[in-house]
């Protein structure tokens, strides 16, 4: 533990984004220089702080002190005080300036500055501005020290308080006083637990409406964003909102008819009990019904194109299957077609002959998947140009939605969506409503693959359903040119174990038996050595896919060790969460649509503008610049979690499969893991791991109200019982 004054001297590093910064600086007491870090916002070079903080050794920069709690002291003395108000923190004021002011008010400089500033105008010569800018800069410092005062006990750091002030001003501990949960909707990054931490500094009663309806709001934000569910029993959101709120269920169930009433809530009787949804969602399972009834119900294409086999096997040096021949068939003379099977099953092939059979009969095909690495694949396989949903779509940013929609429909006769197990119920609104009325539609995926990262189901609910045209690819056609991978993947998803082989150079599926997460982290390490001339530490066709974030030898610890030891670059910038070099491989963790970037997609550190404060990313080739307040959306990703992996392929994946990691096991997570591997599958793990995993059938359903909603569109079916 360290504790004491000490002054800053020069500031090395400083991220406005989340007040991280560096300082070198003058240890009162020992009269030492060391390097200081942490959250040191609105603090300068010359200031005086009292702190408390720990030793900590970096392995670049060497011993700092790592500051966990300071307070701004006043300074001691007129040349303090001087050096004070001369520090940059005041525009318009330099040495000589602050000497005037000084001279004029000696020791009291501050106590004045701060409670009369306007006793500036008795300073001769001092111009307007100036003292405009000081009364501004004494005043949001006060604002921000009460507020530091008030929440700091409840563990709110600076960045939170200063993005408080920056909203609301001087007005900020009133506002939040009032309703501190209107954080919530405000400012990006603070949740409902947060603003509930302040909301207690701030004496808020546990029964305050505001309170109770933030957290029923949240709870149902969590469902959502957590399990993918798009609806809440009631019952049970009574019971977790009771435990996270600690009041009367009575009360929750008079705010939950608050937010009914407001329409902030929808609720609806499902199966006799009342569930809950948010409106939006609701709004759009209602839409996507009513939109494939129309689709369903409009009859076959008119004309009908023409299909000339031998001609389509002669030029694209091809051969269907009669399986194949039916699908290509149904998803041709139908305006809604659902094509569904694993590796290895064809599909790749269908779409290629849809292409030409559409071209030969002159209609306008757009190409689309959910991710840019699985469009590009379909470009590479296919010859024709395919595009993410998002771009296809386009979005507007100065409205955040997107530009093609029911009254701007795209320009399309046929629209084709591959990986569509990645869509969720949001995008597939978004789909639907962009496609033109006379338009087909035909949706290629994987069923036993995981469900979308956002919310829904969708295949597995449409194909549940009974009511929509389902082609089923079942024969494996790859599989003895294929290997072990195809074969392992099939075998998993039935519950079998993979099977495994003694190790062959040329085999394309190995198993890397590991006794503890240290083993596996030298594993990692040692396959990267191996592969680093033919990949690279940062290439696009190796992977490592790991389920967990957190851990011994979770995606992040793994990022860091290959980050240090594979990429010898000089750190181009650091926080407490993000530390990035060029070259370094990179993940965008959430959709940018004014950006074009979108979460998933991965890309490269191309460099850094330190004049402008902006790192400079590469995706595929685009350039794509992050000011520091926008660096929250990425992260590396030399290890990604096999969700993220949704979508994509690459020519060498590997695979850490550990029993810390058991709580996400399911045979359909190692399944849609070994299915993104094209030529080689490294595991990493063991036997009895890897069997609790396949063990382990958790497909994973969600709650979402489509299966009612197609049932009331279509009448009844299979889908009869609610999943």
């Amino acid at each position: 533990m360290v504790s004491g004054r000490i002054r800053l001297k020069k500031r090395v590093f400083f991220a406005p984004d989340t007040g991280f910064a560096v300082f070198t600086a003058l240890f009162l007491e020992s009269g030492g220089i060391r390097t200081v870090v942490g959250t040191l916002t609105g603090v300068h070079e010359g200031d005086l702080l009292q702190i408390e903080g720990e030793e900590s050794a970096h392995p670049r920069f060497g011993n700092q002190v790592r500051i966990t709690k300071f307070e701004a002291l006043p300074p001691e003395d007129k040349e303090g005080i001087v050096r004070y108000l001369s520090s940059g923190r005041i525009k318009g004021v330099g040495k000589k300036t602050a000497r005037k002011i000084v001279d004029r008010f000696g020791g009291s400089t501050l106590d004045i500055l701060e409670k009369s500033p306007e006793s500036l105008q008795e300073v001769h010569g001092l111009r307007r501005t100036v003292i405009e800018n000081v009364q501004r800069i004494f005043l949001e410092n006060k604002v921000i020290r009460d507020l530091t005062i008030r929440l700091s006990p409840f563990g709110i750091g600076p960045q939170t308080t200063n993005k408080i002030y920056s909203l609301f001003g001087d007005r900020s501990l009133d506002t939040i006083t009032h309703n501190p949960y209107l954080l919530i909707e405000r400012i990006r990054g603070i949740s409902f637990r947060i603003a509930d931490r302040i909301g207690r500094a701030l004496d808020t009663q546990p029964g305050d409406p505001h309170r109770l309806r933030a957290g029923i709001i949240f709870l149902m934000d969590q469902a959502e964003s957590q399990n993918g569910d798009l609806y809440v029993p009631e019952a049970e959101l009574l019971r977790k909102a009771v435990s996270l709120l600690g009041v009367a269920e009575e009360d929750i169930r008079e705010q939950i008819a608050v937010l009914t009433e407001q329409e902030r809530l929808f609720s609806e009787p499902v199966g006799g009990d009342p569930v809950l949804a948010l409106p939006l969602n609701a709004l759009q399972e209602r839409l996507i019904a009513d939109r494939l009834r129309e689709l369903a119900g409009s009859g076959p294409p008119d004309p009908q194109p023409v299909i000339h086999f031998a001609n389509l096997f002669e030029r694209l040096d091809l051969e269907l299957s009669a399986e194949q021949q039916e699908a290509v068939v149904s998803a041709v003379h139908q305006r809604l077609a659902i094509i569904t099977g694993g590796p290895g099953t064809g599909k790749t092939t269908i779409i290629r002959a849809l292409l030409e059979i559409f071209h030969d009969n002159h209609r306008e095909v757009a190409l689309a998947a959910p991710t840019g690495r699985a469009a590009k694949r379909i470009e590479e396989s296919s010859g024709m140009s395919a595009s993410t949903i998002h771009r296809l779509l386009k979005i507007n940013p100065q409205t955040g939605t997107f530009t093609h929609n029911r009254s701007h429909p795209l320009r399309c006769d046929a629209l084709i969506v591959d990986e569509f197990s990645m869509v969720d119920t949001f995008l597939f609104h978004s789909l639907l409503q962009a496609l033109p009325d006379q338009a087909q539609l035909i949706i290629i995926g994987d069923c036993d693959q995981l469900p979308p990262v956002g919310p829904g189901n969708v295949l597995r609910d449409l194909i549940a359903s009974g009511h929509l045209p389902i082609i089923s690819l079942s024969r494996n056609f790859r599989q003895e040119e294929s290997g072990l991978i195809v074969e392992n993947a099939y075998r998993v998803i039935r519950g079998d174990p993979p099977l495994v082989a003694p190790y062959r150079d040329d085999l394309d599926f190995v198993l890397l038996t590991v006794a503890h997460d240290g083993e596996a982290l030298q594993k990692i390490e040692s396959i990267c050595s191996h592969y680093q001339e033919e990949y690279g530490h940062a290439s696009p066709d190796f992977q490592i896919l790991i389920p967990m974030y957190r851990g011994e030898a979770g995606i992040d610890r793994i990022n860091q060790l290959i980050q240090e030891r594979f990429n010898p670059e000089p750190f181009l910038l650091q926080s407490e969460r993000l530390r990035l070099k060029k070259g370094d491989k990179i993940m965008q963790v959430r959709n940018n649509y004014e950006k074009e970037v979108f979460n998933g997609d991965l890309g490269r550190v191309a460099g850094y503008d330190a004049r402008s404060k902006t790192l400079i990313a590469d995706f595929d080739g685009r350039r794509v610049d992050y000011p520091n307040e926008e660096l929250d959306e990425l992260t590396l990703a030399y290890a990604v979690s096999i969700h993220k992996s949704q979508g994509s392929e690459y020519e060498l994946v590997v695979v850490v499969l550990l029993p810390a990691h058991a709580v996400m096991f399911s045979r359909q997570l190692l399944y849609t893991a070994i299915t993104r591997a094209k030529k080689r599958l490294i595991l990493i793990s063991d036997k009895r791991t890897i069997l609790r995993a396949c063990r382990a059938s958790k497909p994973q359903l969600r709650r979402t109200l489509l299966p009612l909603r197609l049932r009331e569109r279509f009448g009844p079916g299979p889908a009869d019982a609610m999943v």
